[in-house]
């Protein structure tokens, strides 16, 4: 059966009467614009139905964009650490799912609400409110659905995070959309706020992006048509993907893999140029029981289990997660440097 908006409702509804009318939104860790916009849309439809909405946020947002976008559209994210889950009748999760590993939802508190277009979960299937759809290319896209069908009106704030959620998740359409991210950029286009848009997709960067960026071109390390990536300790944990989106644009790269540390944990991206390497299982190959993985098509992340202290233990890491990513390719050529 597909899902169904005003049965989800009705439980939202049941739930504030006998539990309470406070609802705390949780975007995955580190949040991106799509889960961020998830989230801010939720808010909007949840409250409308009385439900005083908190949105949550673990880890930190170090891309410079995705700073600009809260600074700009005003979010208001509150620290997971300081709430009290057991004071909400309703926990949503967005852009992520029960037992992915990243997310800081404790496993003993299942959510209510799982949004997301990752493949379903297991513990997912038990959720009341679940709505996992592979098909579409973000999750922001689900929620704009849920505005569409509710009536809700669309403000220049709300249409710039969600234009920026499509835009960010499908390179401007250019991978893994569907019709329905095309006909939210038409009209999410007409409506958004192009000066704040502006703002949020320009902003000054920071000398850690540079020296990142810096440390990835001196690092790189070619096999075929593989990058391979060692950024070392990174200030945050988004830095990883962001520097493996720019080195994909080598021009004989077709796949790229990029780890970085931070604070102790290990994270891990993969991008490719092909859809059909779908990243999402290649990831989950490759790291396999060392952490948690998953992914899209042609864009993957993961973090590892436990954590590193030195160097030597993170290269010992990037050199056992490269080999099999190598084999995974089936790549015969030898490693070159890429300057």
């Amino acid at each position: 059966m597909g899902f169904h908006l005003g049965a989800a409702l009705t439980m939202v509804r049941e739930r504030a009467r006998s539990l309470g009318p406070r609802a705390l939104l949780l975007p995955h860790d580190n949040p991106d614009p799509d889960s961020l916009a998830a989230a801010l849309g939720l808010s909007k439809l949840l409250e409308r139905e009385g439900m005083v909405c908190t949105i949550g946020m673990a880890g930190i947002i170090g891309r410079a964009e995705n700073r600009a976008m809260v600074r700009e559209l005003g979010f208001d994210l509150r620290p997971l650490e300081s709430l009290d889950l057991s004071s909400y009748s309703i926990v949503a999760l967005l852009d992520t799912q029960p037992g992915t590993g990243n997310n800081s939802l404790p496993l003993s508190r299942l959510p209510d609400i799982v949004i997301d277009h990752h493949p379903l979960r297991p513990l997912s299937q038990q959720v009341s409110w679940c709505d996992i759809r592979p098909e579409f290319g973000a999750s922001c896209t689900i929620v704009w659905t849920y505005l569409k069908e509710a009536g809700i009106p669309w403000t220049p704030a709300l249409a710039t995070a969600f234009l920026y959620g499509v835009k960010t998740e499908t390179r401007d359409l250019g991978r893994e959309c569907g019709p329905h991210e095309r006909q939210a950029y038409l009209e999410l286009n007409a409506l958004a706020d192009h000066a704040k848009l502006y703002a949020i997709t320009n902003p000054k960067l920071s000398r850690e992006h540079f020296a990142a960026l810096d440390r990835a071109c001196r690092m790189a390390i070619c096999w075929g048509d593989l990058l391979a990536i060692n950024l070392g300790s990174v200030p945050y944990p988004d830095l990883v993907a962001e520097i493996a989106e720019l080195m994909l644009a080598y021009e004989h790269a077709r796949y790229c893999i990029c780890i970085g540390e931070h604070e102790g944990q290990v994270f891990l991206s993969i991008r490719s140029e092909d859809e059909a390497s779908h990243a999402g299982e290649l990831i989950r190959r490759v790291v396999g029981s060392k952490g948690t993985a998953g992914g899209h098509g042609m864009s993957a992340g993961g973090r590892l289990h436990g954590s590193v202290r030195t160097e030597a233990e993170l290269k010992a890491l990037y050199d056992e997660l490269v080999a099999r990513m190598v084999a995974e390719l089936s790549i015969a050529q030898p490693p070159t440097p890429l300057l």
